[in-house]
């Protein structure tokens, strides 16, 4: 019974603050109900139009965004998860317990890449300042 009434009073309040429109309305309906009719369709057929795009579009993006998502699955592997063998005790994670890195645990081992220039700064670039530390 609530929601008869509230319709009810949003015809009402649709009426007063429209009541040019709304005496056009009746005046058509009873000159000219089939042009009535007419508009109404229109209205009814723009509306559904309206309803039918949104929903295509909603579908077409969700499918965009599925579609890219398989795409940046395929380009960067099996997911965006931890890959098998890239965890800790893996023998790309910096030495494995047993042995798979070849040291003692705790050794570090530098490695120079090959190619790789001996300095990236010339010698004559900058100055050198001796300090020595002090206890205040």
């Amino acid at each position: 019974m609530g929601f008869l009434t509230s319709i009810i009073e949003a015809l009402a309040r649709f009426v007063q603050r429209h009541p040019l429109t709304t005496l056009f309305i009746v005046v058509l309906a009873l000159i000219a109900p089939a042009l009535l009719r007419g508009i109404a369709l229109f209205v009814l057929w723009l509306v559904f139009g309206l309803l039918v795009l949104v929903v295509a579009g909603a579908l077409f993006f969700r499918w965009r965004i599925r579609a890219v998502q398989r795409e940046m699955e395929r380009q960067f592997g099996e997911g965006f998860g931890p890959r098998p063998g890239s965890g800790f005790g893996s023998r790309f994670a910096g030495g494995a317990p047993g042995g798979a890195a070849g040291g003692r645990e705790g050794e570090v081992k530098v490695h120079r890449t090959p190619g790789a220039p001996d300095k990236r700064v010339s010698s004559d670039v900058g100055d050198y300042v001796d300090f020595e530390e002090t206890e205040e």
